[in-house]
């Protein structure tokens, strides 16, 4: 059972890894250099840390936020035997990329579906919500917002936080 919860963190983490290492590929650099564009969106604006301790508690640590490609972040919380955490990709980010936010919201869910493992949608949060159960205590979490699309992976958060993440995340 222990390897079984194991896999499936591991196999969370290689999603968000292979996400953001994909989009950090396909990103160009913006005109004129490198460099924090201003006005992009990142994680920890998306869900503060005060918002994450009203739903889960002070127990965890975080956000840790990593920026991998502009427009494009990446924060993550670590409790003593759980954890959550998420990618937020911006329109702008979205757009350098060629895609759009319905695109990515699809894409990333259809990573993640197999034969047995179906998307679940959450009516009425953001522009589109679902989670798919990866098992072991695992599940996706696909937010699609006015600005963006939140990518959040959660290791043994039960669902009613769950959801309350969700719609933490799904208003801009």
């Amino acid at each position: 059972m222990m390897r079984l919860r194991l896999a499936a963190v591991m196999a969370a983490g290689a999603l968000l890894a292979a996400a953001s290492t994909a989009h950090a590929l396909l990103a160009p650099e913006p005109p004129g250099g490198g460099g924090q564009d201003p006005t992009a969106v990142r994680c920890d604006a998306v869900l503060t840390q005060a918002e994450a301790v009203a739903i889960v508690g002070d127990s965890y640590q975080g956000p840790a936020v990593d920026e991998p490609s502009p427009g494009f972040t990446r924060c993550e919380w670590q409790g003593s035997d759980s954890n959550f955490g998420f990618t937020f990709a911006s329109l702008k980010s979205l757009s350098a990329d060629g895609t759009t936010a319905d695109k990515t919201f699809d894409i990333d869910l259809r990573a993640v579906e197999d034969g047995t493992k179906k998307r679940e949608l959450l009516p009425g949060i953001g522009v589109n919500a679902a989670t798919v159960d990866l098992g072991g205590d695992a599940a996706l979490l696909e937010v699609q917002r006015a600005d963006g699309v939140a990518r959040m992976i959660v290791y043994k958060i039960d669902r009613d936080r769950m959801l309350a993440l969700a719609k933490a995340i799904a208003t801009p």
